[in-house]
């Protein structure tokens, strides 16, 4: 097995492109190159994993940096999943809200990753204080 390399530092927005593209999302979310590049100007923190020096994974946090974060975009290459990087990135993402006394952790999982997150502590949160999501008719108004 390669050994991981695990950097609190951002991927070059070509690596975070060619992690992003891995997923598909840029077809569904209707993302371009532009966009991808923004993302780094308003991103909190990053925990990026290398093998033999190649992006292999990413994770980011979104955060007011006192009370609230957001956990963006865990992405880990196929050739590169079931290696435990995932698990290491989100470990490192939450050690970090921890460091800073975040008060809320939050993230959105697609339904078949849901597991994943669980299995690390996070949980749906009840019918009586769901989360909400604005509706993408209202986004493209």
């Amino acid at each position: 097995m390669r050994d991981t390399v695990y950097k609190e530092s951002p991927p070059t927005w070509q690596e975070y492109s060619q992690l992003f593209s891995s997923t598909g999302w840029m077809q569904i979310l209707k993302i371009s190159e532009n966009d991808l590049k923004k993302v780094f100007e308003n991103t909190w923190c990053w925990i990026t994993a290398y093998q033999d020096e190649n992006i292999a994974g990413a994770g980011r946090l979104l955060s007011d940096g006192t009370l609230y974060a957001l956990i963006c975009d865990i992405i880990v290459l196929p050739d590169c999943q079931n290696m435990g990087i995932g698990t290491e990135i989100l470990t490192r993402l939450v050690k970090k809200c921890q460091k800073s006394n975040i008060r809320r952790v939050w993230l959105f999982a697609a339904p078949e990753k849901a597991r994943f997150y669980e299995k690390h502590g996070f949980f749906i949160r009840p019918d009586e204080a769901p989360g909400m999501q604005l509706g993408e008719f209202e986004l493209t108004k």
